[in-house]
C-alpha cells in the first residue's frame, strides 16, 4: 500500500509545483505502479474511464472547431458592442459569459480568450485587469459546476458514479446560477469606484482603438458546423438515456458527444481539419490517462475502502454534518491541490459509501462535492486549471499578481459562494430534493 500512496504523493507534488508538464508526470506515475509490480497491463487498461475520455475528446473537438472559427471573439465583442463599452455593463457583460460559457465547454478554453481579451481592453480603459480576470475564473468555476461538461469534476463524477447532464444541470444548475450572481455582486463592489473612474476614458478614439485590435472576421462555413454539432451534443447528452431506450442501442455520455465531434470532422476541409486538429487539448487527454491509472492504484491496494469507513462512521453520526463535510473538507483542499486528481479519488470514495446501508442518497452526495470541489478550486492560482490559465497569461502580459493578491480578491467571494451552496445543499437534503 505505501510504495502506491508514495507514488501518488510524489506525482501530486509534482503537479503542483507546475515544473514539468503535468501530463507527462502522471504518466511516469503509472508506468512506476506497474515496474513495482502494483497494477498489470490488464489493471491499467482496466482502470481508465473510457467514457470519461471519449467525452472530453469529443467536447474538445467542437470547442476547437468554434474557435477556429471566431465565434467565441464574435461573440464577446457582439456583447461589448450592445453595452456600447460602458465599463460598469463592460465588466457584468465579461463576468456573465464566463459563467455562461462555462456551462458548456472546458473553463481552459473560455479562460484562454476571455483573459486576453479583458486584458487588453483593460489596457485602453485604464483599468486594472487583476480583479477582473479574477472575477472571471471565479464566476466560470462557478458557472461550470451547473452542467456535466461544465467542469472537469464533473465530467469525472458524472461519468464514474452514472449521473446524466439532465441530473446535472436540474440539481446544480440552479446552485450554480445563484453563486455566480454573487459572484459579481461581490466583485462589482469591489470594483465600482474603479469602473466609475474609469468612465471619464471612454471616448470615440477609444472605441476605434479597441475595435482595430480587436478585428476578426467570422468563419461563416465553420460556424455553421461548429454551432450544429455542438448543439446535437448537447442535446443527445441531455436526452442520451431516453433515446437508448426508444432504439434500443446503449448511447453513453462518450458516445454522444464523439458522434457529432466526428461528423464535424468529416465536414471539415483539409486545411481546417488540420489546424482543429492542432488545436485540441492532447496533454489533457493523457494528464487524465495517467490520473487514472493512479487512482486505479490506489484502489488496488483498498485505500478507498478505508476512507469509506471513516466516512460512514460520521455520516452515522450526524448525517448533514457528513454532507457539509463532503462540501467544505475537499472544497477547501481543492483550492491548494488541483480539482480534478481529488474529485476522481472521491468518485472512488463515493461508490464504496454508496454500497454501505444507511447512507445518504449517491446523489445527495455527488451534489454536495461537485459543488464544493469547483467552486473551492477559485481560491488559489493553481486551485482549478482555468485559475492556472488565468494566472499565467496575467503574469505575461500584465505583470506580476502574486499569490496574496490572489487570495485578498478571491478567498472572500470563493467562501460567501461556498456559504450559499452549501445552505442550498442542505435544503435540498431537507426537503427530499436530489
Amino acid at each position: 500500500m505505501w510504495v502506491a500512496i508514495s507514488i501518488f504523493v510524489i506525482v501530486y507534488a509534482a503537479i503542483a509545483s507546475e515544473k514539468f508538464p503535468r501530463h507527462w508526470v502522471t504518466m511516469v506515475g503509472g508506468c512506476l505502479l506497474v515496474v513495482f509490480g502494483i497494477m498489470s497491463p490488464k489493471d491499467v487498461v482496466d482502470s481508465i474511464n473510457w467514457e470519461t475520455l471519449g467525452l472530453l475528446a469529443g467536447m474538445f473537438v467542437l470547442v476547437s472547431i468554434l474557435t477556429e472559427s471566431g465565434f467565441f471573439h464574435w461573440l464577446a465583442m457582439t456583447a461589448m458592442r450592445k453595452v456600447k463599452y460602458r465599463p460598469a455593463p463592460l465588466f457584468v457583460v465579461l463576468i456573465l459569459m464566463a459563467s455562461f460559457l462555462s456551462m458548456f465547454m472546458d473553463s481552459i478554453t473560455v479562460m484562454l480568450f476571455l483573459s486576453a481579451l479583458t486584458v487588453q481592453l483593460c489596457h485602453l480603459l485604464r483599468l486594472d485587469p487583476i480583479p477582473i480576470v479574477i472575477a472571471e475564473v471565479c464566476a466560470a468555476n462557478a458557472g461550470g459546476s451547473g452542467t456535466l461538461v461544465g467542469d472537469p469534476p464533473n465530467v469525472i463524477l458524472g461519468t464514474t458514479l452514472g449521473f446524466s447532464f439532465a441530473d446535472f444541470a436540474t440539481h446544480t444548475g440552479p446552485i450554480a446560477v445563484v453563486t455566480a450572481l454573487l459572484i459579481l455582486g461581490i466583485f462589482y463592489l469591489i470594483n465600482r469606484k474603479a469602473l466609475k473612474a474609469s468612465k471619464q476614458w471612454l471616448t470615440e478614439y477609444t472605441i476605434m482603438e479597441i475595435e482595430y485590435k480587436n478585428r476578426r472576421d467570422l468563419h461563416p462555413q465553420l460556424t455553421k458546423i461548429g454551432l450544429i454539432c455542438f448543439g446535437i451534443a448537447v442535446l443527445l447528452l441531455i436526452f442520451h438515456v431516453p433515446l437508448s431506450h426508444l432504439i434500443g442501442v446503449h448511447i453513453n455520455a462518450a458516445v454522444a458527444a464523439l458522434i457529432p465531434a466526428t461528423a464535424a470532422i468529416f465536414l471539415l476541409s483539409d486545411k481546417h481539419k488540420k489546424a482543429v486538429i492542432l488545436k485540441l487539448d492532447g496533454e489533457s487527454i493523457l494528464f487524465f490517462c495517467g490520473l487514472f491509472i493512479l487512482i486505479g492504484g490506489l484502489e488496488k491496494v483498498h485505500l478507498f475502502e478505508g476512507l469509506a469507513t471513516f466516512f460512514a462512521n460520521l455520516a452515522n453520526t450526524n448525517q448533514n454534518l457528513f454532507i457539509m463535510t463532503l462540501h467544505w473538507a475537499p472544497g477547501l483542499l481543492s483550492g491548494i491541490v488541483d480539482n480534478v486528481p481529488l474529485a476522481l479519488a472521491m468518485s472512488y470514495v463515493l461508490k464504496d459509501l454508496a454500497a454501505i446501508p444507511g447512507m445518504p442518497a449517491l446523489s445527495l452526495m455527488v451534489w454536495s462535492l461537485a459543488l464544493g470541489v469547483d467552486i473551492g478550486g477559485s481560491m488559489t492560482p493553481i486551485g482549478a486549471s482555468a485559475n492556472v490559465v488565468a494566472y499565467g497569461y496575467l503574469e505575461k502580459y500584465h505583470g506580476a499578481v502574486g499569490w496574496k493578491k490572489w487570495l485578498k480578491l478571491a478567498a472572500p467571494a470563493t467562501l460567501a459562494a461556498m456559504v450559499v451552496s452549501s445552505i442550498l445543499v442542505l435544503l435540498k437534503s431537507q426537503i427530499g430534493w436530489y
